[in-house]
C-alpha cells in the first residue's frame, strides 16, 4: 500500500484556505499513485478551542465531509482527515477522524476518546468511546487523534487485529520528543505499524509545530519515505511486516486481550467496521 502524510501548515481557522491546501496535496499524491492520503487533526481548522457555527458543523449538513467526499471521488483516493462534528442535535461538538473512500463516500469513523483537559478540551467536547477498526483496501486499520497516543490501552485493545493505526495530530514543538517516543512504544508493544501525521507551523495561539509525522515499524525503526516533496511524504508500507515480525517474536501472545476488553466495556465499546 502507498501512503502519504501530509504535514500541512494549517491556516488557522480558515477553511476556505486549508481546503485550497488540501486539494493540492491530494493532487499530488494522486500524481505518485498513492492509495490513502492522511492529514492532520481538525484539518480545516487547526486545534481551536473556538466552538462557533464557523468551526462546528452537524453530521446532517456537514460541507467539510462533502468537501470530502468530492475530492477523494474525483481523484480516486483515500482520504483520512480531522474535523469538530456535531454528532446529534443536543451534543456538544467531537473531535473526529473520518475516511472519505476512493468512491466519494464519507464517513465519521472515530470520535477522540481521550480528551486534552490540560488544553480545555474536555469542557466544550464531548468525548468519544468506541474504538473502531477499519480495512481500507487490503489493509486493516485502527485510529486514533493526538492525545489518545499517551494512553497505551486503546492500542492495546486495537493490536490483535489491526496491522496499522494511524494518529492525527496537532502535537506542539514543546513536547516533540514525546510523539516520537510514544509512537516508537506503541508500534514495538503492539507489534503493528503506526503512522504519525502532524502540522507543522504555527497555530493562532502562537504555539509552534515541528514537521515530525512518520511511520514507525513493529521493530521501532523509523522508515523512510519512497518520496518527499516540502510537507508531503510518501511511503510503500508492506504490511507483511507486521505479521513476519509478530511470527518472529510473539509477544502478542502474552497479551490478555479479554482482560483489556472486558476492563473497557464496562463505560465504552469496540466496534468493528471490518
Amino acid at each position: 500500500m502507498r501512503v502519504a502524510t501530509a504535514s500541512i501548515n494549517q491556516v488557522w481557522e480558515d477553511k476556505k484556505k486549508n481546503i485550497v491546501l488540501c486539494k493540492e496535496f491530494v493532487q499530488a499524491s494522486v500524481r505518485d499513485s498513492v492509495d490513502v492520503v492522511i492529514f492532520p487533526e481538525l484539518t480545516l481548522t487547526g486545534f481551536s478551542s473556538k466552538s462557533s457555527n464557523l468551526l462546528v458543523e452537524d453530521i446532517g449538513d456537514s460541507k467539510t465531509l462533502s468537501l470530502f467526499g468530492e475530492m477523494s471521488k474525483k481523484n480516486s483516493i483515500n482520504i483520512i482527515f480531522g474535523a469538530y462534528v456535531k454528532l446529534s442535535k443536543d451534543s456538544k461538538p467531537s473531535n473526529v477522524l473520518c475516511l472519505s473512500d476512493r468512491f466519494g463516500k464519507t464517513k465519521i469513523l472515530y470520535s477522540k476518546i481521550h480528551l486534552f483537559s490540560y488544553g480545555n478540551e474536555d469542557k466544550y467536547l464531548d468525548s468519544g468511546n468506541v474504538i473502531v477498526k477499519k480495512q481500507i483496501e487490503e489493509v486493516v486499520f485502527g485510529f486514533s487523534i493526538c492525545y489518545d497516543l499517551r494512553f497505551p490501552e486503546l492500542f492495546s485493545i486495537m493490536s490483535n487485529d489491526c496491522q496499522v493505526v494511524v494518529v492525527i495530530a496537532n502535537w506542539p514543538s514543546a513536547r516533540s520528543k514525546h510523539w516520537e517516543a510514544l509512537l516508537t512504544a506503541r508500534a514495538i508493544e503492539n507489534e503493528c505499524i503506526l503512522i504519525g501525521v502532524n502540522r507543522t507551523g504555527v497555530d493562532g495561539n502562537g504555539i509552534y509545530y515541528d514537521r515530525n509525522s512518520m511511520v514507525i515499524l513493529p521493530n521501532g525503526k523509523r522508515l523512510k519515505p519512497n518520496l518527499s516533496n516540502l510537507e508531503l511524504d510518501i511511503y510503500d508500507i508492506d504490511v507483511n511486516i507486521v505479521q513476519n515480525y509478530r511470527n518472529i517474536f510473539p509477544t502478542l501472545n502474552d497479551k490478555k486481550f479479554k482482560l483489556y476488553s472486558q476492563e473497557y466495556k464496562k463505560n465504552s465499546r469496540v466496534k468493528y467496521e471490518i
